[in-house]
């Protein structure tokens, strides 16, 4: 298995179809992925399964899909020391949070396109509201800190963040595009690229929770930890109260299509 490391894994998927359904069993959704180009050794790594899950997902690969009866040798790999911390840095924390009031939005979205089609006209203004949510505390508050702070922190050339910059491309062209869709009265579009846009984010967000942010996490230092926690504090002083005063809109908006 030592060869197929440096491997990525969706040509490695293509030439083995079985390779999918055994990652997902280890809960690896290299499947769904739109890059792909993750080398079966950076997998291994941002996932941190621990030594003996690691091994064991190895021999898997190589038993059930790729070498089959024939012998194989399963590497050891070398692994990062941990961080002293067991849990979410002050900053990284921070922005889970943030993901919180996003998802509530997002679960607002089919109540607000049924607001649409009910009463366009009334419900207009509060579709409005939540674009401005979306571009200004979604986007511009919390995907900068990630774009501009937290994602230096790590290899440029990592393809995660290759992914999860193209996310953050794709969902601000929905955006655009539920924009036009209802300056020209096109519920259907709207509706369409709405959807598009809470299924891309709520993804999103779930590989944020539970892989990027943990590997981010388990890598900084104390030092990286402080540097980021200040460029995050002046993210949160250039905003102002803009950030806190949307956090309470998702509740208005949540009473308000009850």
């Amino acid at each position: 298995m030592r060869e197929h490391l440096d491997i990525h894994i969706k040509p490695l998927m293509d030439q083995h179809p079985g390779l999918g359904t055994v990652l997902e069993t280890a809960g690896i959704g290299c499947t769904t992925c739109s890059l792909g180009t993750c080398r079966v050794r950076d997998i291994l790594e941002i996932h941190d399964l621990g030594p003996e899950a690691t091994r064991d997902l190895l021999t898997a690969m190589g038993r059930r899909v790729i070498h089959g009866e024939a012998p194989f040798e399963v590497p050891d790999l070398p692994r990062r020391a941990p961080a002293a911390r067991s849990a979410f840095c002050p900053p990284i924390r921070r922005m889970v949070e943030e993901h919180t009031f996003i998802l509530r939005v997002i679960t607002c979205f089919p109540a607000l396109l049924k607001a649409l089609a009910t009463d366009f006209d009334a419900a207009r203004p509060l579709a409005d509201r939540v674009l401005d949510f979306v571009r200004t505390y979604a986007d511009r508050y919390h995907h900068a800190k990630e774009e501009d702070h937290l994602f230096g922190l790590v290899e440029a050339d990592a393809d995660i963040l290759k992914v999860m910059l193209q996310d953050h491309v794709d969902g601000r062209a929905h955006v655009r595009a539920v924009a036009e869709a209802l300056d020209a009265r096109d519920l259907a579009t709207a509706g369409a690229r709405l959807q598009a846009y809470g299924e891309l984010l709520t993804g999103h967000i779930q590989r944020e929770d539970t892989i990027l942010y943990p590997w981010i996490n388990r890598r900084l230092t104390d030092r990286q930890v402080g540097e980021l926690f200040a460029a995050c504090m002046k993210v949160d002083q250039a905003f102002g109260e803009a950030p806190s005063r949307m956090e309470a809109f998702v509740a208005d908006l949540e009473t308000a299509l009850a």
